[in-house]
């Protein structure tokens, strides 16, 4: 398993599969290709697109599966209290929802 940082990158070749943790929570964003996740203790599984983002908690292993392009992730700092940030995430049946703007309280 691979102790993931804040900036870190991961490229994943077609197929390829990567098990990951963090000691602090971050924002996961697809910089490109499709991705699967699935998270311990999260009974949905997330399909993920390039300009997707989803918010990881610290210490929960993660299971990420590159489908059948070239994927790249990007691991940034977890939005802070009062940050403004604009996310689009995908449905674990694989839809891509909308574009949502959001405030850290």
């Amino acid at each position: 398993m691979k102790n993931i940082a804040v900036n870190d990158s991961l490229v994943l070749q077609p197929g390829q599969v990567i098990s990951v943790t963090s000691d602090a929570g971050q924002l996961m964003r697809i910089d490109c290709g499709r991705v699967w996740v699935t998270i311990e203790g999260d009974s949905d599984d997330h399909w993920l697109f390039g300009g997707d983002s989803l918010l990881l908690a610290s210490a929960r292993h993660v299971v990420i599966e590159a489908d059948k392009v070239f994927s790249r992730i990007d691991f940034l700092p977890s939005p802070q209290p009062g940050d403004r940030q604009s996310m689009q995430v995908a449905s674990s049946e694989g839809g891509r929802l909308a574009t949502a703007n959001f405030a850290v309280e």
